[in-house]
């Protein structure tokens, strides 16, 4: 069996009242939820020391009423025995408050991306008791695959993006979108971008997403002019503030391109020690960042 896996890199979104520091409570001192037979919650939390740097931990998940085979020797019989709180499998995380970034480990067919972000959130809302608080787990998007997805559509007709405002990074090219967020005191904004029937949007978003997948740290993008609201509003997303939606049309058929299905992925040891898995998730933020021109808010 293969001593690595596959982890993905996203943003941890925090909306509502939910802050940093709360967030990183809830990590330290979790509830549990419930789903199906099964309980989910996060255990070996480690934390950087000093404090801050980054936090460690697993999701767990667990069946509460457990039970294992034993064999009964003096029947020579296979019998079931009772064991509460049985692990059923575990996905280790790093979290990087500086770069809201988390990298988790993909245990296939027990804990898929998707559920690990689903079941991420709903224990940090279930641990303020769902009250007024809301997290949620968006991927960066590796733009190289999403610019080779969305550069052999013959054309787009409809954009769909929902995004949050950054902290503590945005995005030079979705900047203006950016202040006009917070300059409006939006939490969650969703736009929809939809062409006339047979028509296609006027959108530059094939050409902006190929420059900037070819930026480097010492050669940046600059498309020389303000950049549309539904185009910025997908790089946004791509970036992992939130879920773009592109529909276009090659040879006559529809297809749909997600920035989630294009996520960035790393392997690494599925038993890591929480320093080393920091030091290349680190690694990996700090290079979209750098690549991708991002700077620190105020």
């Amino acid at each position: 069996m293969s001593k690595d896996g596959i982890y993905y890199a996203g943003r941890v979104l925090k909306l509502g009242s939910l802050h940093q520091r709360a967030l990183m409570e809830a990590i330290r001192k979790p509830a549990s939820i419930k789903y199906r037979e099964n309980a989910w919650t996060f255990t070996d939390v480690v934390e950087s020391s000093p404090p801050g740097l980054y936090i460690f931990g697993r999701l767990s998940k667990y069946a509460p009423e457990g039970e294992v085979g034993v064999v009964d020797e003096a029947s020579k019989s296979e019998k079931k025995r009772s064991e509460p709180n049985l692990l059923v499998a575990s996905s280790p995380f790093i979290y990087i408050p500086d770069h809201s970034g988390i990298a988790f480990l993909n245990v296939s067919g027990s804990i898929e991306p998707w559920i690990f972000s689903r079941r991420f959130s709903q224990i940090i809302e279930k641990t303020y008791d769902d009250f007024f608080v809301d997290c949620e787990i968006k991927f960066v998007t590796d733009l190289k695959t999403f610019s080779n997805k969305i550069s052999s559509l013959d054309g787009i007709y409809k954009i769909e993006a929902r995004i949050s405002p950054p902290n503590p990074l945005f995005g030079p090219l979705w900047k203006r979108l950016e202040e006009y967020l917070r300059g409006r005191n939006v939490d969650r904004m969703t736009l929809v971008e939809d062409a006339p029937l047979k028509r296609l949007l006027k959108t530059e978003l094939p050409t902006l997403v190929k420059e900037a997948s070819e930026q480097t740290s010492e050669k940046p993008f600059d498309p020389g002019h303000l950049i549309s609201i539904g185009d910025a509003a997908v790089l946004m997303a791509a970036d992992g503030y939130g879920l773009g939606k592109i529909t276009g049309r090659n040879g006559g058929e529809t297809v749909v391109i997600k920035t989630s299905e294009t996520s960035i992925n790393f392997t690494f040891s599925k038993t890591p020690e929480p320093y080393e898995l920091y030091i290349r998730a680190l690694e990996i933020f700090n290079k979209i960042k750098e690549d991708r021109h991002m700077e620190h808010g105020q």
